[in-house]
């Protein structure tokens, strides 16, 4: 089941909100190696397309670095080994069997800039915005919908266009709250969407062929098989101020879980089903669910439904 349970009891726009104390801004799971080395796949074969970075970033991508491992080394000590003796510093990743030494502050001593460097040790994908609300960077390989190209050196609100009417005033109030995220006091928030393929890249690349899957596979989905053939996808963001640069490092990690897994707890099919049945119709439109909305209804209320009978029967 997902980590970030994505869906209220009714249709809301899914704000920001503070990050609690104890969730971090970067977390491992049991899909971490499988998703570090198709990271790693895709960086290599079209570096440009998933990375980008202007050159003011650079001490933000080491503050980004700095930040990162220490939350890995204090979060998974098991895991993770980072040590920093004045500019010195070590790592080691034991679960991928790296180790690395390099000096802090020097872009020489690392096979890559620290932004991309880093990045491929985690699963989030890493952007980095300026004060402004301009992304200046980032490795961006688990999208839904866009890619670090075409949104390079936009703002915030650009990120997310075109997106429905209803979405708007949300996008603007969360792009004034970025601008004013203090040090030390990270927002969180949780996106959704609803795919027939549980791929992680979904950028902009991929909408053809996600497309025509879709029209072969919608025409064979009904409310007796939509928990099988349907994936929630939910991505977790977390958005926090750097202290010494001032840019904001937005993160996104992606997750991934069929309809049926999420819904044998009665209270998430039961949230779902009453969210999905509140979303406006453009949204439903721009989050491509149209194809298969009744169905997804039908799967839902039958679950929800059978689940009050069999309360009254007892």
């Amino acid at each position: 089941m997902l980590k970030y349970f994505p869906f209220t009891s009714s249709f809301d726009k899914m704000g920001t909100s503070a990050l609690p104390s104890e969730n971090l801004i970067v977390e491992i799971d049991e899909h971490y190696y499988e998703e570090i080395i198709l990271k790693r796949r895709l960086l290599q074969n079209d570096h440009a397309y998933y990375y980008q970075a202007s050159t003011v970033t650079k001490g933000a991508q080491w503050e980004v670095l700095e930040k990162i491992l220490n939350s890995l080394t204090s979060s998974y000590p098991e895991k993770f080994q980072f040590n920093k003796n004045n500019s010195s510093c070590s790592w080691e990743n034991k679960i991928l069997d790296e180790k690395i030494n390099f000096i802090f502050g020097d872009n020489s001593s690392l096979p890559l800039e620290p932004l991309d460097w880093v990045g491929r040790q985690v699963q989030e994908d890493l952007l980095l915005l300026d004060a402004s609300s301009i992304l200046q960077a980032g490795q961006l390989c688990f999208p839904s919908g866009w890619d670090i190209q075409w949104k390079f050196q936009k703002n915030f609100l650009d990120l997310h266009a075109p997106v429905p009417s209803v979405m708007g005033p949300t996008l603007r109030a969360a792009d004034k709250l970025i601008e004013r995220i203090p040090v030390n006091k990270p927002i969180a928030r949780t996106n959704w969407g609803f795919r027939v393929s549980e791929q992680m890249d979904f950028s902009t690349r991929h909408r053809q062929n996600y497309l025509k899957l879709l029209d072969r596979v919608a025409p064979e989905i009904n409310s007796e098989n939509a928990g099988e053939k349907i994936f929630v996808r939910s991505e977790r963001q977390t958005l926090s101020r750097l202290p010494e640069s001032g840019f904001v490092l937005f993160t996104i990690h992606t997750y991934n879980s069929k309809v049926k897994d999420e819904t044998k707890d009665f209270d998430h099919a039961k949230a779902m089903l009453e969210f999905v049945k509140g979303a406006p119709p453009e949204l439903i439109e721009y989050k491509v669910m149209t194809p298969y909305l009744k169905s997804l209804i039908g799967y839902l209320e039958k679950i929800v439904d059978g689940s009050s009978n069999n309360a009254i029967l007892s």
